[in-house]
């Protein structure tokens, strides 16, 4: 099992969340200091991975030519396998819309050009859904075809952006929740090719657990509730799960890079990398 988004560096006890059990666990760097802490968990731990950008609750740091280099410079490790998580968000009023697209278009243009995913994150105050269409504009505008939709939402326009584009589909613990009808309904319409699941540790446990830190073990809660929402084989569907990861973020030759001691990981065969 692959937890494909958890931020190691925010739960109470980093090396205890870590399961020795999963495949693989991408810990999410929101910074440049947190994206330092990730890599340096992946370097530690054989089934760590990193993801090194800027949130975009911080996306104004982006603005900072010193802060895109240092990012641009920890991409180029083997052990980083995603770029972002970038993205949207109007839940909280702390960037302006125009801060965040430019955090945006910055990491989606470093994503290209080192041929790795980019994580979107994407959240709107209830009842709205300024962040979901900005999302949805971005990923048609932008036209690259490697990335996931991290902790999906449920949006059907962002949805179908997201499919038409090539990208990923991450679903987290609220996948679970009682009120999650279109979230679920959502998982239903993804192709079993680009799903994932995910735990965003320490936020979003999944039922039974919900209101507890999350952690990255309780992803096979999430997977089981997919499951049940596809009518699939839970171990079926976990073998399809973490293909899917490792033909996203191309674990084994990031692994095999890091052992060589050699730059960028050579990206897999996934035909989405090559797309413009």
């Amino acid at each position: 099992m692959t937890d494909s988004h958890c931020h190691l560096d925010r739960c109470a006890d980093p090396e205890a969340a870590i399961d020795p059990g999963l495949a693989a666990m991408v810990t999410v760097g929101t910074d440049v200091e947190r994206s330092r802490l990730a890599i340096a968990a992946a370097r530690t731990h054989p089934n760590v991975y990193a993801a090194v950008g800027v949130h975009p609750n911080d996306a104004s740091r982006a603005a900072d030519a010193a802060t895109r280099a240092a990012i641009a410079e920890l991409a180029g490790d083997p052990l980083v396998v995603a770029i972002g998580e970038t993205g949207f968000d109007r839940y909280w009023d702390d960037e302006s819309p125009e801060a965040q697209q430019f955090a945006f278009d910055w990491q989606l243009d470093l994503a290209r050009s080192l041929g790795k995913p980019l994580v979107l994150h994407v959240r709107d105050k209830q009842g709205r859904e300024e962040a979901s269409l900005a999302a949805a504009a971005a990923i048609a505008d932008g036209g690259y075809g490697n990335g996931v939709l991290h902790c999906f939402s449920g949006h059907p326009l962002l949805l179908a952006a997201g499919l038409a584009a090539g990208w990923y589909v991450s679903f987290a613990g609220n996948l679970t929740y009682k009120s999650a009808s279109d979230i679920r309904a959502a998982a239903a319409l993804v192709p079993a090719e680009r799903l994932l699941v995910e735990t965003d540790s320490p936020y979003l446990s999944p039922m039974p657990l919900r209101g507890k830190p999350n952690s990255p073990t309780n992803v096979r809660l999430t997977a089981a509730a997919l499951a049940d929402v596809l009518g699939a084989d839970p171990d079926e569907l976990e073998r399809q799960l973490d293909a899917n990861a490792e033909r996203c973020f191309g674990f084994a030759a990031a692994r095999a890079a890091f052992g060589r001691g050699v730059g960028p990981a050579t990206p897999t065969a996934d035909p989405r990398r090559t797309q413009a």
